[in-house]
């Protein structure tokens, strides 16, 4: 049993903490969804100074999101430049990652990586992870991808080994999926690399390739195996779908494709409040991390559903859990630590990393809410939409999919004409003014392809046009929208 006694906040304490540590980002960006503070917390009879940030993910500016070093999947930066790069109003050091490597451009992660629904790196691993409704939550997940191939009635399923790993040259047998978080050309010997756009193939070359902003490419090593059996059934033109797999625990299947942001490190700290550690179940035996004392990390989850995430200078795990509890979190997990170890919010390095890092678990302060969209009661990942002039604006795109709707593009008028049900919508890019049915409608913001080359238009009229429903969620800031 833990004994909890009364955790006391010391701003002198965190004062303190933001002159020893340097390397503040060059800008600094602010939330006061944010908050942070040095705790004097006593936990298996010792007195830690914790530093911890407090984090409300339901704020609409805010979006949490694992990121990785400039140069892509591999590589390592200073924290700060991977804060300022990212607008981060809060940061902390992310899962383990060979940080020995010789070789500057391999070294990976260890842990899953998840942002928008997109995997950046497969594993399994305690994670924590935020579902659709910004529900936080930490659970051991095992996280890969799945492919089928079509070509006429016929599909071929393929299994990767993973998601933006290589498994060195004698592994001939491999089959790896690369996305661009990856970001670099795939030049790997001894290996077939199949490039998909608009998930179709359209090129199977040995020599290197670079992942398609917008596409990937699956890498089939040279074995006898995948000669046969693989490479036979790919062919430029095949339609390729990706399944993105997330199985919890007791080989529950859980709704990956739907979170808004992952993780996995581990081992596991606490469980519905209580200390919950073992090691040996997390896949943890390096003595280094289970029993020595150096700094430590980790996030958890308090009673508000908050991300809380925390940095202790000196503490063994069991200490960590013990000072996890006592923080009365009622999830928790560790994070990479020693050098690792950094902690940022506000614009105070509350902790410095000794080292430069492979990734990070960041909050994004956005320029604009972000409004979530869900048509026909399906949540739609791939698009959301936002605020301009207190106006809630979205993509066209998800309403044309939903509807099957008929779709034109001018390009030298910048138009788009979509058909559905007896209505016509004419949109031109830049203007005040909408058609519907041949006749103009004002709108309150002007249509527009915004940085991601989707239009853009009012939500409201959008409902109107098509004569649909719109429900409005203002925690969630969501807008659910019933199609007739």
């Amino acid at each position: 049993m833990i004994s909890r006694q009364l955790i006391k906040s010391s701003a002198a304490l965190l004062l303190a903490a933001s002159m020893m540590t340097g390397g503040t980002p060059a800008s600094a960006a602010y939330s006061p969804s944010v908050s942070a503070a040095t705790k004097l917390v006593y936990a298996q009879g010792k007195n830690f100074n914790v530093n911890v940030v407090t984090v409300d993910l339901t704020d609409p500016t805010l979006e949490l999101a694992p990121a990785v070093a400039d140069g892509g999947i591999g590589h390592d930066a200073p924290l700060p430049s991977i804060i300022d790069r990212e607008h981060a109003v809060a940061a902390i050091n992310g899962t383990f990652f060979n940080a020995y490597e010789s070789d500057p451009y391999s070294r990976y992660p260890n842990g899953a990586l998840l942002s928008s629904g997109e995997a950046m790196y497969s594993g399994e691993n305690q994670t924590f992870f935020l579902n659709k409704d910004k529900v936080p939550d930490i659970q051991s997940v095992t996280l890969n991808i799945a492919l089928q191939v079509s070509e006429g009635g016929g599909t071929y399923p393929i299994q990767p080994w993973g998601i933006n790993k290589y498994y060195g040259e004698s592994s001939t047998d491999q089959i790896v999926w690369y996305t661009p978080a990856f970001g670099r050309w795939i030049g790997f010997p001894n290996g077939t690399k199949v490039v998909i756009e608009d998930d179709r193939i359209t090129r199977i070359t040995e020599d290197s390739v670079q992942v398609p902003a917008d596409g990937y490419v699956l890498f089939v090593g040279n074995s006898a195996n995948n000669r046969q059996h693989v490479l036979p059934n790919l062919d430029v033109g095949d339609r390729v779908t990706k399944a993105l797999q997330a199985q919890g625990e007791g080989g529950s299947q859980l709704d990956a494709p739907t979170w808004l942001a992952a993780i996995g490190v581990g081992p596991k700290l606490v469980t519905g409040g209580a200390v919950d550690l073992d090691t040996a179940r997390d896949g943890f035996s390096d003595p280094k991390v289970t029993q020595a004392s150096a700094a430590r990390s980790f996030i958890g989850i308090d009673s508000a559903d908050r991300l809380v995430m925390g940095t202790v200078p000196n503490a063994t795990l069991s200490q960590l859990a013990a000072i996890a509890a006592t923080l009365q979190l009622k999830e928790a997990m560790n994070m990479d630590g020693g050098s690792s170890s950094g902690l940022y919010a506000n614009g105070t390095m509350m902790t410095a990393p000794g080292r430069e890092l492979s990734n990070a678990l960041v909050v994004r302060k956005l320029e604009k809410p972000k409004v979530q969209l869900a048509i026909n009661g399906n949540y739609v990942k791939d698009y959301t939409g936002t605020i301009v002039q207190d106006t809630t604006v979205v993509p066209i795109r998800p309403f044309i999919a939903a509807l099957n709707a008929g779709f034109q593009w001018d390009a030298g008028t910048r138009t788009a004409t979509i058909t559905s049900a007896g209505v016509t919508l004419k949109l031109q890019d830049g203007s005040s003014v909408a058609t519907v049915n041949g006749k103009s409608v004002t709108v309150p913001v002007p249509l527009q392809i915004m940085a991601d080359s989707r239009m853009y238009v009012p939500l409201r009229f959008v409902a109107e046009a098509l004569h649909s429903k719109v429900d409005w969620d203002s925690r969630l800031y969501r807008a659910s929208v019933q199609l007739p």
